[in-house]
């Protein structure tokens, strides 16, 4: 009994010790723990995102007196460009690696009202178009052509992108922009590299440099008070001697809020014609009406001046 049992325990325990090793060796190995790479897969995805896309914008148009034009802007590198004029397409380009596009149509422009608009193609990715529109007009008669870049919601400032070939051995003031307060910025066009002085009613106000392509600007240092002046632009050699001068009215104004209920308006400042006629008519085209209401007033249709007081007509 007492050797049976010995015996007996004895091999229990041998074969416990057999399977526990057995099982020992067959465990599986533990999984190794998964490491947070903040390297990894997030990055390389955010790496690979395409870039948001770029509004595209014109840069350059040029219309020749035949009709024929050459835009030019820029985009989104690789985006297709889009050109329409309405509902008419004017031609595609390619932004390259620079995000510069040039296009030029096959076919001339016919006479008539234009409005281009813009708008860039990108792969995956919705059309964007371009916050501005380019207005022109193309004579019946071979002709300048003046092309201007005004927001397509009508808010904000107008840019000349093409106007008749500027003159700029005289100086000439291009535009007055001022505050509530009166404090004044005045810019325009003098021979290259010139000396401009601005005066306002025979006092001297300030004066600038005009740069290689005879742009300039000055930021008076007095406050301009409401009232009548004349505003006149001398530029002057190394001497001081006068080469050219110009001059003309400057009406410094109460701000208005709003365009008036009545058939008049004082121009404020970053008004320009386009924007008025497009809240008075519907249409920035009606331009030529406030026009040739106000020759008298307007020796250039791009230059108008705060201050300055329109009669507007009632459109047809």
């Amino acid at each position: 009994m007492n050797r049976t049992f010995l015996f007996g325990g004895l091999a229990i325990l041998v074969i416990a010790a057999i399977i526990g090793a057995y099982m020992f060796f067959q465990l599986p190995e533990p999984e190794a723990p998964v490491a947070s790479d903040p390297a990894g897969e997030g990055a390389t995805a955010a790496a690979n995102a395409a870039p948001p896309v770029i509004a595209p914008s014109f840069d350059v148009v040029r219309v020749d007196e035949n009709g024929n034009v050459v835009i030019a802007g820029r985009a989104s590198p690789g985006c297709t460009i889009v050109v329409r004029d309405g509902d008419l397409e004017v031609g595609r380009a390619t932004a390259d690696r620079s995000g510069e596009w040039v296009l030029v149509p096959d076919d001339s422009l016919p006479a008539g009202e234009r409005q281009f608009t813009l708008f860039a193609e990108c792969d995956g990715a919705d059309p964007v178009q371009a916050e501005r529109v380019i207005a022109l007009v193309v004579p019946e008669r071979k002709g300048p052509v003046v092309a201007v870049a005004v927001p397509r919601d009508g808010e904000g400032k107008a840019e000349v992108l093409q106007r008749p070939s500027l003159d700029t051995s005289a100086a000439a003031v291009g535009a007055i922009d001022y505050d509530d307060d009166g404090n004044t910025t005045l810019s325009g066009v003098a021979e290259p590299n010139s000396t401009v002085r601005v005066y306002l009613n025979n006092k001297l106000v300030g004066t600038t440099q005009a740069d290689g392509s005879g742009r300039w600007s000055l930021t008076l240092d007095s406050k301009v008070t409401t009232g009548t002046y004349t505003l006149r632009v001398d530029q002057v050699d190394a001497a001081g001697k006068v080469v050219a001068r110009s001059e003309i009215p400057f009406v410094r104004a109460e701000p208005l809020r709003e365009l008036p209920d009545g058939r008049v308006v004082i121009i404020q400042p970053g008004d320009h014609l386009w924007r008025i006629a497009t809240q008075r008519y519907g249409s920035g085209f009606q331009y030529t009406l406030i026009y040739d209401a106000n020759k008298d007033q307007i020796r250039n249709p791009d230059l108008i001046y705060p201050g300055q007081v329109f009669t507007l007509p009632t459109a047809n």
